[in-house]
């Protein structure tokens, strides 16, 4: 898609290892979609279109990924996001909303609940900034150079309640995406219906606390890893039945169907053959 591309922001070793392998998973849904890495080290990995150099010490690199983005239309995703079927659609989102993202799903967390500087009625959720979508144009620059200035200032350790705020109180167009394109909660995987969507995106904020989970670099994750096995046996279901998944990645689907199976195969023999036993 002419103008449309993902980037990622990774400081530090062990998120550039995370990042490599967030951009296989997304090379295996969406192979031709030009993928950027914007970090504070060289890096030679041919998964990334480009591998930009930070300008500004930051934690939180993904305001500058998004001001200095080349695309006309971005999705920015956190090196903890699992990208498990085709995404494209938010490109095309981006021809009429100028930002699109999905709600925290954890709207009492204490993150959530986090009071910047207005006081902003429950109902009007947090958009978690992990799966980010934005239109270049002069007013979505400012809106992002604010919130990274602001971030700054403020001496903010996390970036959502903030961005919060700030989309309160713009006049920018703002798309609210299904909660399927920005999956945290994995229960609601094990008891989706036929007649739901299959998830598009997984989020896993563990992987921040163990550094195994970026190892081999070179290697996608695997999402039967992070998916309890009643999750893992529906969203395989899931791909079967979903009619709003794209008929041109049905091999990808099957490959990754095949992934997901295995452990979720060996739990239930393993039950059957007790069931037998007793």
């Amino acid at each position: 898609m002419e103008g449309c591309g993902i980037v990622f922001g990774a400081t530090g070793r062990k998120y550039r290892k995370l990042a490599q392998r967030a951009a296989r998973n997304v090379r295996q849904v969406m192979p031709h979609i030009p993928i950027d890495l914007f970090t504070d080290e060289p890096l030679d990995d041919a998964v990334f279109d480009r591998v930009v150099l930070l300008e500004r010490g930051s934690y939180r690199p993904k305001m500058e990924a998004l001001l200095r983005s080349r695309f006309e239309r971005t999705i920015y995703l956190d090196c903890d996001v699992v990208v498990v079927n085709d995404i494209t659609d938010l490109f095309v989102l981006l021809e009429r909303a100028d930002i699109v993202g999905a709600h925290e799903q954890y709207g009492s967390a204490p993150i959530t609940l986090q009071k910047v500087r207005l006081d902003i009625p429950p109902a009007f959720r947090q958009i978690n900034s992990g799966v980010f979508g934005i239109r270049k144009s002069e007013a979505t620059d400012a809106f992002v150079r604010q919130w990274r200035d602001d971030f700054i200032d403020l001496n903010l350790k996390v970036d959502q309640p903030l961005l919060r705020e700030l989309l309160w109180q713009t006049d920018l167009k703002v798309f609210i995406l299904p909660s399927e394109y920005n999956q945290m909660h994995f229960p609601f995987v094990r008891v989706a219906s036929d007649r739901m969507m299959a998830t598009r995106v997984l989020h896993i904020p563990r992987m921040h606390d163990n550094e195994r989970y970026a190892e081999p670099p070179d290697q996608p994750f695997n999402p039967a890893d992070f998916l309890p096995a009643g999750a893992r046996d529906r969203f395989n279901a899931m791909l079967a039945t979903d009619q709003t998944l794209p008929g041109h990645v049905a091999e990808a689907r099957a490959l990754r169907g095949d992934a997901l199976r295995r452990i979720p195969l060996i739990r239930r023999f393993a039950g059957n053959l007790r069931r037998l036993m007793s």
